[in-house]
């Protein structure tokens, strides 16, 4: 009895906590590409990602099918309210690449005819963790963005000799300390969008997100495992992580 009485101070505590801390997330969900074709699952796993954080005590700014123009303004109005903020998180879901060893995210109006289109119509992701590192203790970076992408082989066909710094997948990215970067397959590899109305990442990670006393290591092993058995081991997510705490 005793026990069951303290680990429900320590979740009171911790949502005390949590509710006291000022978190702020942006939620980013590109289906209707066009150069690229739809994909099946971002939209809704962006709109259901931004209600679970909402309902985990976040200040939300969400947007779905975001032109370049529109991306940055988004970016814009999250680098203004980071001031101050305990724990900022980024989820985004939609068409990624990797050129040269940097990941970027593509709006819906991306059309990368040349090498020089990635600098104007995609969104480096160094440049959202750079507004997140600068402002925020903790900056959580969560991506559902290893889809198969015909915009980067078109890319990479435009390059010729270079082509081959046109990678599958994303790259392997570091981060400053109180940083983590959550990707939903490793390194270079792609992940799987489903016929039903999440992806298989982030489904998992809805599934345990909210799940009470969890810190987000303890979640994030659970999506993993639940990700591996949804596509027979094809998708092994992964991280790469600087936290100096726990983080629920």
């Amino acid at each position: 009895m005793l026990r069951v009485s303290l680990v429900l101070v320590a979740l009171l505590l911790s949502s005390s906590f949590a509710q006291a801390e000022k978190r702020i997330a942006l939620v980013i969900g590109n289906s209707a590409y066009k150069y690229a074709g739809e994909l099946a699952n971002p939209r809704n796993d962006a709109s259901d990602m931004a209600a679970a954080l909402t309902s985990l005590g976040f200040e939300v700014i969400d947007g779905l099918d975001l032109d370049r123009a529109a991306v940055e303004r988004k970016l814009r109005e999250y680098a203004r309210k980071l001031e101050g903020a305990d724990v900022a998180l980024f989820f985004y879901a939609g068409h990624g690449l990797q050129v040269f060893g940097q990941n970027y995210l593509l709006p819906t109006d991306a059309r990368l005819s040349s090498e020089g289109d990635v600098d104007f119509e995609s969104l480096p992701v160094n440049l959202v963790i750079k507004q997140m590192e600068r402002e925020a203790k903790t900056s959580l970076v969560l991506l559902d963005a290893c889809r198969d992408n015909p915009l980067a082989r078109s890319l990479a066909r435009t390059m010729s000799t270079r082509s081959s710094q046109v990678g599958q997948g994303l790259a392997e990215a570091s981060t400053g300390v109180g940083t983590l970067i959550a990707y939903s397959t490793q390194p270079g590899y792609v992940s799987l969008d489903t016929p039903g109305r999440n992806s298989p990442y982030t489904q998992a990670l809805l599934r345990h997100a909210e799940a009470p006393g969890n810190d987000l290591s303890g979640v994030l092993v659970e999506v993993r495992n639940d990700v591996l058995k949804a596509t027979n081991g094809r998708q092994v997510p992964w991280e790469h992580t600087s936290l100096t705490g726990q983080v629920y």
